[in-house]
């Protein structure tokens, strides 16, 4: 079995995210997927989200449309701040039965080569770059080792195992159709006083009018 794992702030969780995550959940075969809201993250300044627990009860409601798509506190519990590679590691000992496929948006694949120990990110599951239908990427912005190591570990798809490589994991590009909705654009919209509807479900913007969340950019916990 196969479980997909889609991280990120989800600051608000949109249509793009869930499209993302059911897209890839039926074309790569996978059981379900976890959408993981970030906890204390180590590329964002704390002024621009909000609060753990408000995005892990907005995932929450985002999911509870499908029940492929789960939310999970993994990261949000935490204290301190949270790596992808030790979120997998827990992961890979909670679900020993499953192979975890980590779902990236293109843009995180440039960023790659700062991420801790990212280098071991295959030890522990599939990585798979999410790419608009038809323009599978050559990475050409991604630093040069990480682009030897994905190309390196390339597979056409889950099941194939190049016969070169030891490792049970590997990189592959998977097309997703990516909306044009962003969780900064809904935040500016509901600052100035704009409408999101048809840009997240009606769960999460009834939250986000309940809770007061995104009136000002600096957000309380």
């Amino acid at each position: 079995m196969k479980l997909g794992i889609l991280g990120g702030a989800f600051n608000p969780p949109h249509y793009g995210h869930l499209r993302a995550a059911l897209e890839a959940k039926e074309g790569l075969g996978l059981e379900k997927v976890l959408l993981i809201p970030s906890g204390h993250h180590p590329f964002k300044g704390s002024d621009v989200l909000a609060a753990p627990n408000h995005r892990l009860a907005m995932t929450t409601l985002a999911c509870a449309a499908d029940p492929g798509l789960e939310s999970c506190a993994i990261e949000v519990v935490q204290a301190t701040t949270t790596f992808t590679i030790d979120t997998l590691e827990t992961l890979s000992q909670h679900y020993p039965d499953h192979e975890l496929v980590f779902l990236m948006g293109s843009d995180l694949m440039n960023e790659l080569h700062l991420w801790k120990s990212w280098h071991r990110l295959l030890d522990v599951a599939h990585l798979c770059q999410m790419t608009r239908p038809g323009s599978f990427t050559k990475n050409t912005e991604i630093a040069q080792e990480t682009q030897e190591w994905l190309q390196h570990h390339h597979r056409p798809n889950l099941t194939s195992i190049p016969q070169n490589q030891g490792s049970r994991f590997g990189f592959l590009q998977w097309p997703i159709t990516q909306l044009a909705i962003s969780s900064s654009d809904i935040r500016l919209r509901v600052q100035s006083g704009k409408s999101i509807r048809f840009l997240t479900t009606e769960s999460v913007i009834d939250y986000i009018h309940h809770h007061g969340l995104y009136r000002s950019i600096v957000q309380s916990p």
